[in-house]
């Protein structure tokens, strides 16, 4: 069926948006007019972006991570038979904002509805003044948080809860699991560790540092020092666990494959997949051979008892971001710590900041500069 697709110019009349640009990798972002995105599909949504985050995987992108399987997606995308270029890049992976225009087969959001979304990882992204992304990758904004708070979120969620459905967790098969985080004050690891309280699962134990542990704690997990000389120890004391989640990887991380439960169907599960960067380096079927040999590596000890090993990737889960409205406006989930919020024009010096990691919070640019905008309480 041929579906009829709505175009606009967003600004009433220009037809260019300010992006932040990465025309070459390892080089400085540039701040460019480009065109803005059009409807050219049944379930595409345009966006004006008000909001969205900052995470490594941005920085990492607009150094080339990525570049060949991200590149293949897309000529697969498109049934192109040759490469499509990657560069110039926008990056960033979610966003809050409105609803400027929509496909014609699009029916869970409406023009000038707040959202909030997530790109897929090969589509130009959210460091924009608009963004294009999927129907299937939008929920209604939480009408209890503002816009730069409702921008902690979406991506690290998402990304979790790719995690859990690749160990089968779900919200109806999550009562009495037992769950250790590596990372688990991140920006993924506090989504993750409240989704799970929420699914009522029994105790969720995540490494963290010592200045960090009142706040897992404060989210429903039980923290612990990775510093600790007595770490394994208090881990142990907690296990054995059905379900490990690595948001990083780490000596800790790998040790703790051997305290999983025995012959019931444990999974640990780790979002810093070698994948990526071995495509990166060998090409896409190499790529994909390095990665599986070390995955059969790691996964052959562990599977002799019963226990499995495997990894999850982003992906846009509309089922999640709707849930987080809900669980946000119910008050069982927080907001992460907001370490900074950056103005559009600030956007390399949060780069520079998310790069170092040196933050204990989440990063967030203010695009529409609504807190700015917003006076000062009396």
């Amino acid at each position: 069926m041929k579906a009829t697709l709505q175009r606009l110019n967003p600004n009433g009349g220009g037809s260019l948006m300010r992006a932040w640009v990465t025309e070459q990798y390892k080089t400085p972002l540039i701040q460019k007019q480009v065109a803005i995105p059009q409807i050219s599909a049944p379930d595409h949504v345009l966006i004006k972006v008000k909001a969205s985050s900052l995470n490594p995987i941005d920085t990492r992108m607009s150094e080339g991570y990525g570049h060949e399987l991200m590149s293949a997606v897309t000529q697969l995308e498109k049934f192109s038979l040759s490469r499509i270029p990657r560069l110039p890049l926008i990056t960033g992976r979610d966003a809050v904002g409105e609803v400027v225009a929509t496909g014609q087969a699009v029916s869970n959001v409406i023009i000038g509805e707040d959202v909030i979304a997530v790109v897929p990882g090969n589509w130009p992204g959210a460091h924009a003044e608009y963004v294009l992304t999927k129907a299937s990758a939008i929920a209604r904004k939480p009408s209890n948080v503002d816009y730069v708070e409702a921008a902690t979120l979406p991506y690290t969620a998402c990304t979790a809860y790719s995690a859990f459905k690749t160990a089968f967790i779900t919200p109806g098969k999550a009562d009495g699991l037992r769950v250790l985080i590596h990372g688990g004050s991140g920006g993924m690891g506090s989504a993750a560790i409240q989704l799970l309280k929420a699914w009522n699962v029994e105790k969720v134990v995540a490494t963290c540092s010592a200045g960090n542990i009142a706040y897992v704690n404060s989210l429903g997990g039980i923290g612990v020092d990775y510093n600790a000389p007595t770490v394994k120890d208090e881990i142990i004391a907690q296990g054995p666990f059905d379900f490990i989640l690595s948001c990083v990887d780490t000596e800790l991380s790998r040790w703790s494959d051997k305290i999983m439960g025995i012959w019931r169907n444990s999974v640990h599960v780790s979002v810093t997949t070698p994948l990526l960067k071995d495509i990166d380096r060998y090409g896409l079927p190499f790529g994909i051979a390095s990665t599986a040999v070390k995955y059969l590596n790691r996964s052959a000890c562990s599977a002799i008892n019963g226990r499995w090993n495997t990894y999850a990737f982003f992906w846009p889960h509309q089922d999640c971001l709707e849930e987080l409205t809900q669980l946000i406006e119910a008050g069982k989930i927080k907001i992460p710590n907001i370490s900074k919020v950056y103005t559009f024009d600030e956007v390399p010096q949060g780069y520079a900041d998310v790069g170092a990691l040196h933050t204990k919070g989440k990063l967030v640019i203010d695009i529409a500069q609504e807190r700015a905008a917003k006076p000062s309480p009396v």
